[in-house]
């Protein structure tokens, strides 16, 4: 059997317009429309795939002499950013018609996809328009120094003495608008004035040839024909930032900034094999011809600057068509003092096995999105077996050996259903939605009770014995598939978002009716409660205490 990944090459800048400056660093063009240099100390950070409007964004590495009075907390709330931008303006509308703008998505209709709703958002055609984007700044004109722009925080800020400052140079060629802008602490002002300015003065379009000669760098990867979705995985490749690198497998793109070349390795081997399961357990509605994304933060830090939410340890985003996480042992390595302490209190490590586990998790909604239709099951569903799948330990040959509990759920649904502490009754558990499902004050009992009765679904003697329980699982995933092209086809050939918005409302609420025709919910609650008190705890040591 063919090996099912093959290499991790980065691609080498494609042509250098100008000779940067000492202590800049050029651009690596990677297909893009302008080249320019940037400060070594800054560190590049990806955009989302959606994005229309930014070309690339930078952070500076670490804290500099002059913010060294700033608390480092203070400090990682604003690091110091530069983003150059590049957008074509509008053509003006002409007596004759209504010609669709220059750089401006022609109009077809409200959009289809999610990711086409975020790119349209994210489009520009105007500097009014643009200038929307920067919600909190206010521009002001620099004297003797057009196109030139302080940009001054509008919103409330605590920290006397060290408000957020920003400075912005524009340039037009044509109908084209580009530029850059920077973002910093009262303390940096002066620095970042200077290199934004610096950053400006080598910023420029390019010619077709410098995109001809990285492409023809990416089709030589290609060139064995091994791979499907060639342009989906070249697109992919040619905006990956500075730094990172790409990884391909017989259904990913895993695309990453780690130093841990095992934990990669490991990735790809299993992502696969996690791949193969979903299939076994959730048959999809037709061909699985979507190439999936997987982006590996080298930190906790770069994955929240990325895009990554509070709180969270990786996210599956069905608009950028990501999956995305962090190497968690990395992670643990390079913390400070406070966070290790407060780990180690919470008697919690990040290991690569976090990482693994998130994989998973993540994983199974990257594949549901695109297996019943390009739509969400009720949460209950979609969290609850991501959280089983998380426990999935996988053989050195490629193969789930067995489905192991959740360490990051099994103490708390315990608690729930010993000590009915957050308790949330079964019934509520199935029909909550997004917005009841995600309240902040009850996510971490939604996700256990999701978790936990997943679980004794699938593994208790209770529900494999009883000629009701031991169906509802399949019966529900059957019935929301088939009832969201149902209700697809009631919304007509093309239908848009907003009527797949709807359609999937319907379906699910639907297949839960189904699902739950016959079944005596209060008794399933009694068992399900009782079996998981019952549970054997592989990790007692780390429940904790109750006093």
């Amino acid at each position: 059997m063919a090996s099912r990944f093959v290499f991790a090459i980065g691609l080498s800048a494609a042509l250098a317009v100008a000779q940067a400056p000492a202590g800049y660093k050029t651009f690596e063009n990677k297909l893009q429309r302008v080249t320019f240099y940037y400060p070594v100390v800054f560190q590049e950070v990806p955009l989302p795939p959606t994005e229309q409007v930014e070309v690339a964004k930078y952070v500076l590495k670490e804290q500099p002499e002059e913010m060294k009075r700033v608390d480092e907390r203070i400090f990682k709330q604003l690091k110091p950013s530069l983003t150059v931008f590049c957008f074509d303006l509008a053509a003006p509308k002409t007596p004759g018609g209504n010609r669709p703008a220059t750089g401006e998505k022609p109009a077809s209709g409200d959009p289809a996809t999610l990711r086409e709703a975020m790119e349209a958002e994210s489009r520009v055609g105007s500097w009014a328009k643009f200038v929307e984007r920067l919600a909190g700044w206010r521009l002001e004109d620099v004297p003797k120094k057009p196109d030139h722009f302080r940009l001054a925080w509008a919103g409330q800020w605590s920290v006397p003495g060290c408000i957020p400052v920003g400075y912005l140079v524009r340039k037009q060629v044509g109908s084209t608008v580009l530029g850059v802008y920077g973002l910093s602490l009262l303390p940096g002002e002066k620095t970042l004035q200077t290199q934004v300015t610096k950053v400006a003065n080598g910023l420029q379009l390019v010619g077709d040839a410098a995109n001809d000669k990285a492409e023809a760098e990416i089709d030589k990867l290609y060139a064995s024909g091994k791979f499907r979705a060639v342009d989906f995985r070249k697109k992919a490749r040619a905006e990956l930032a500075s730094g990172w690198k790409a990884v391909d497998t017989e259904n990913y793109l895993i695309v990453h900034h780690s130093k841990n070349e095992g934990l990669v390795r490991h990735i790809a081997r299993d992502i696969e094999a996690m791949r193969a399961f979903y299939t076994q357990v959730f048959p999809p509605v037709g061909a699985m011809d979507s190439l999936s994304i997987v982006r590996i933060c080298r930190t906790k830090e770069e994955y929240h600057q990325y895009g990554g939410p509070p709180n969270t340890g990786g996210y599956w985003h069905p608009g950028n068509e990501e999956l995305v996480f962090y190497d968690y042992s990395y992670t643990m390595k390079t913390m400070d003092e406070d966070e290790r302490k407060r780990l180690e209190k919470a008697k919690v490590k990040l290991t690569d096995d976090d990482a693994l586990l998130v994989l998973y998790h993540e994983a199974l909604h990257q594949y549901i999105h695109y297996s019943i239709g390009e739509f969400s099951p009720h949460d209950w569903f979609n969290e609850g077996y991501g959280d089983y799948f998380s426990g999935a330990v996988v053989g050195d040959d490629g193969k789930v050996l067995r489905i192991d509990p959740s360490p990051w759920r099994i103490h708390t649904a315990k608690d729930m259903c010993e000590f009915g502490e957050g308790f949330i009754p079964l019934k509520e558990i199935l029909e909550a939605e997004r917005a009841v499902f995600y309240n902040p004050a009850r996510i971490r009992f939604f996700y256990a009770g999701a978790w936990s009765f997943l679980f004794f679904m699938k593994t208790s003697k209770e529900v494999a014995a009883h000629p009701v329980w031991s169906k509802m699982l399949g019966s529900y995933f059957d019935t929301v598939k088939a009832s969201y092209a149902e209700e697809l086809q009631k919304a007509g050939a093309n239908p848009d978002l907003g009527q797949k918005t709807v359609a999937g409302f319907n379906a699910r609420r639907k297949a839960l009716k189904t699902t739950l025709e016959g079944v005596d919910i209060p008794e399933l609650e009694k068992v399900w409660r009782k079996w998981v008190v019952d549970m054997k705890d592989p990790w007692p040591s780390k429940r904790q205490k109750r006093k």
